[in-house]
């Protein structure tokens, strides 16, 4: 079996897959092995581990496969392995603990000897080596052409554009403006943000700006119409605000463990102002809005984590019969004029309600979870067993290395005290003399090194087991009753996402009438009416229907509540259905239904039926050892396993489908 991968940058200088194969074809060839099988990566990063590129995961599976079936993995050359020696060695290594080699082209060799493993340390080391050289290299370009006031790549920001492009040295941020003189009928982005904010200095509402905007011809760099938002945030980019650009000022650059950017200190780069400073500060007065106060808004557990129908998200903001809903953010035009979609609101409390009750009862069931997790933890002792034993090999290698360097130092310095050399000459002569055998031991003692860091990183079957049981009596003990606020956080720590397998109906599938929204809303339970029950609540009914005891009325009302069945299906000893639901209004628009359930507060009660089920998909991923430490965040699944990089916490994907 062959695997052959390149990068972009590769394939860009003419080392592509069909080159690279021909080379492991001809070599499977002329070895007489069988080939089983290719499996390419594209333009794939040398840097990401085997679980990170696509084929070579599929590649992985198969070779766990029983009855194995391969014996050897051919690559073109060593940097197809990886780039960086945590990516190169735990892909080696895994091969090595299920009996599988790997044999590499360009230097004739596998690792299933000293010899040939040796080869393989000094290809990691040169492709690790030339993968630094190349950043560095590339980086520090960047830092001197920002420091020059260059372009440096990227998306230039809106209302500018490159000048120079291509021309080595030349390539500059200017603005996007009109460059004849005369009329000018294209519509310039800087010219579409100066008319932009003259219309919000006079209108002040950029519904209206961006209506006229869209009008007079000015569109989005991709030439769709500007919404409202769209354009507020263009006109008061900070970038086009203060006319400058920060090269390696965002939060997305690597940083060192003191903050400090690693490939270069940040570089302000002016630009060209598209305002003038007294328009930056006229737009600013205003933008400027009253200050507001705060209030409590109703969490929504899982806004933004429903998928629509439509392919957008559910949001919370909506009601239904005055009841808190989730509503599609596809309803909302995303520019004047644009067309929505007609996805059903949500009512809140059902949906909510249905996938925190799936995710306690999956993550309080020990048995499913070791279940779900057992497919691999078999594999993973077997793995330390395998190490261990790798391990006590390398260790022989390195006590027979550390006697062929004293030899050597012992052999070299009789051969050159024998030239009657000065003393900073023979040195020098010995050092040259065993750096080979040095060397050698030096690369054996690093792998040493990173293979300690491997299995110290690791975590045992046990271990893991332990922890999925105590997760599940946590769950018993802390998710019962979490509050909403809580619940929103471990849904974001589980990045829980809910998928429709069918769309939701209309009507009232999951969403409350109006008597059920009036318990959801005050998230209370329905009173039994019993004889002391009435008699608390009988003096503030003063609103009586006639022909018919209100007694029964209320009783007929609190049942249907209870039972969540429609009105039309009310047994008959309730009275006519048109009576109650009358009376059902009434009583709640004039304060009487309040006073009479403040009253029955502390009576016994039943919950409220638990809404149709919708049929949904529910996806999350868990690290039972986060949600230990802190007792909110996890990680889960229910199909695959692997490690989370560290070896320590062990993650996987679970889908719940009803």
């Amino acid at each position: 079996m062959d695997y052959l991968r390149v990068s972009t940058e590769e394939q860009a200088k003419g080392y592509g897959i069909a080159y690279s194969g021909k080379k492991t074809a001809r070599y499977i060839s002329q070895k007489g092995w069988e080939h089983v099988g290719t499996f390419v990566d594209e333009g794939v990063s040398g840097a990401l581990e085997s679980h990170q590129r696509p084929d070579l995961r599929r590649l992985m599976e198969r070779a766990w496969t029983v009855p194995r079936p391969l014996d050897i993995v051919v690559v073109n050359e060593g940097r197809a392995i990886g780039r960086t020696g945590r990516a190169f060695w735990r892909w080696v290594w895994e091969l090595q603990e299920i009996g599988i080699f790997v044999a590499v082209v360009k230097r004739d060799y596998d690792n299933s000897t000293p010899e040939g493993e040796s080869k393989m340390r000094k290809d990691a080391d040169y492709a690790e080596d030339e993968r630094e050289l190349i950043r560095e290299r590339t980086q520090g370009g960047l830092q001197e052409k920002a420091e020059d006031g260059g372009y440096v790549g990227g998306k230039a920001p809106y209302g500018y554009r490159v000048a120079g492009r291509g021309r080595t040295g030349e390539s500059r941020l200017v603005l996007d403006e009109c460059r004849e003189s005369g009329d000018c009928e294209a519509k310039h982005e800087a010219c579409a943000l100066r008319r932009g904010r003259t219309l919000f200095v006079a209108l002040h509402d950029w519904g209206q700006v961006t209506a006229v905007v869209n009008a007079e011809g000015f569109t989005k760099r991709d030439g769709r119409p500007w919404s409202g938002q769209s354009l507020r945030q263009q006109v008061l980019n900070p970038i086009v605000l203060e006319a400058r650009q920060v090269f390696r000022g965002s939060r997305e650059v690597k940083r060192d463990r003191y903050g400090w950017p690693l490939n270069g200190d940040p570089v302000v780069i002016p630009l060209p102002p598209v305002f003038t400073p007294a328009e930056v500060e006229e737009l600013q007065a205003a933008n400027r809005n009253p200050a507001r106060t705060p209030q409590k808004a109703r969490v929504y557990t899982l806004s933004g984590r429903i998928i629509s129908p439509c392919g957008k998200r559910y949001i919370g903001g909506g009601t239904i019969n005055r009841a808190k809903a989730y509503r599609c953010q596809g309803r909302s035009e995303a520019y004047a004029g644009a067309p929505t979609c007609s996805c059903p609101y949500l009512a809140a409390h059902p949906v909510e309600e249905q996938t925190w009750r799936r995710m306690r009862m999956l993550l309080g069931d020990a048995d499913r979870l070791q279940a779900m997790a057992g497919c691999r933890t078999g594999t993973a002792a077997g793995q330390r067993d395998g190490s261990e034993e790798r391990r006590a090999a390398l260790d022989r290698q390195i006590r027979t290395q550390r006697r062929a360097v004293a030899i050597a130092l012992s052999v070299a310095a009789k051969e050159v005290a024998a030239r009657g050399l000065s003393l900073a000459e023979s040195e020098k002569a010995v050092e040259r003399l065993i750096a080979p055998v040095q060397a050698e031991l030096e690369m054996m003692l690093d792998s040493k090194r990173a293979m300690t860091a491997r299995q110290a990183e690791s975590t045992t079957t046990q271990e893991k087991s332990a922890q999925l049981v105590e997760l599940a009596a946590m769950a018993h003990r802390t998710l019962n009753h979490l509050p909403l606020e809580r619940q929103k956080e471990f849904m974001a720590a589980l990045e829980v996402r809910v998928t429709f397998l069918a769309p939701p109906r209309r009507g009232r599938n999951g969403q409350p009438c109006a008597l059920a929204a009036w318990f959801i809303q005050r998230e209370l339970p329905v009173p039994l009416l019993t004889d002391e029950g009435w008699a608390k609540i009988e003096p503030v009914i003063n609103h009586r229907p006639r022909g018919i005891s209100p007694r029964m009325v209320m009783t007929g009302i609190l049942y249907k509540a209870r039972t969540g069945i429609p009105w039309r299906n009310l047994p008959a000893l309730f009275g006519q259905t048109s009576t109650l639901r009358t009376y059902s209004g009434r009583w709640r628009e004039s304060g009487i239904w309040a006073n009479a359930m403040q009253a029955l507060s502390a009576a016994e009660s039943t919950p409220l039926p638990a809404a149709s089920e919708l049929n949904t998909r529910i996806e999350c991923f868990i690290e039972p050892r986060s949600l230990l430490r802190n007792g909110q965040s996890v990680r889960l699944g229910e199909t695959t396993l692997w490690g989370d990089g560290t070896g320590k916490a062990f993650s996987f994907q679970a889908e719940l489908v009803p």
